[in-house]
């Protein structure tokens, strides 16, 4: 019996709801809209027939607080937090800003990033970067495989996610997978999973 493995999208962060067309901080927290968001996934879930054996998190406050939430309702061990998951991270300096903000150091690196797959900005992460650590993520859950079927939950980012979506579909080049993983529609606690290597969103929450 194959263990399903499902994407979940963190709730509603305070930056999402306060910034929401900025880069969203690291520290930024959960919700009580997020943490509600979640709950909802959770019982969805277990309404579902989804038995957790693991959930696994993003080191993010908004990630391992969702992962919490979804452990505690569905009854499952929680793993410790772990950097593969976490969200594509932007240079610091637009961090917490929106496009009407950006210095024009980065409006200048944004333009030719896709040309340049390997560069990077102080506190930011390339896009070659990211692809690889999306590889290592597709399939670092395997260590958890339950042979019962339990189902292995990663709480993580949208761009996180669209990127190992866009890998798993055969989109190969770092600057293409950042392109798809930044268009990727999974809201605030949405789930996505790999059905037959297709990707889908089987709970896509509205983005707020």
């Amino acid at each position: 019996m194959t263990s399903p493995v499902l994407w979940i999208r963190h709730g509603a962060s305070l930056d999402g709801i306060l910034r929401p067309k900025a880069h969203a901080r690291p520290d930024t927290p959960l919700t009580t809209r997020g943490a509600n968001q979640i709950a909802t996934t959770a019982r969805e879930l277990r309404d579902r027939g989804i038995r957790p054996a693991i959930v696994l998190t993003s080191p993010y406050p908004r990630a391992t607080a969702s992962a919490a939430i979804l452990a505690e309702l569905l009854g499952a061990p929680l793993a410790p937090p772990d950097p593969l998951y976490a969200e594509w991270r932007a240079p610091d300096c637009v961090l917490g800003k929106g496009a009407d903000d950006y210095p024009a150091e980065y409006r200048a690196w944004r333009a030719t990033r896709l040309g340049d797959p390997d560069s990077a900005l102080p506190g930011g992460e390339s896009l070659t970067a990211l692809w690889r650590r999306a590889l290592a993520a597709s399939v670092a859950h395997e260590q958890y495989i339950d042979r019962e079927g339990g189902a292995t939950l990663i709480v993580s980012h949208r761009v996180l996610i669209g990127a190992v979506a866009a890998i798993s579909i055969n989109i190969r080049r770092p600057e293409d997978v950042f392109r798809a993983a930044c268009a990727f529609p999974l809201g605030p606690a949405g789930v996505w999973s790999l059905p037959n290597l297709t990707p889908k969103a089987v709970l896509p929450r509205s983005k707020e």
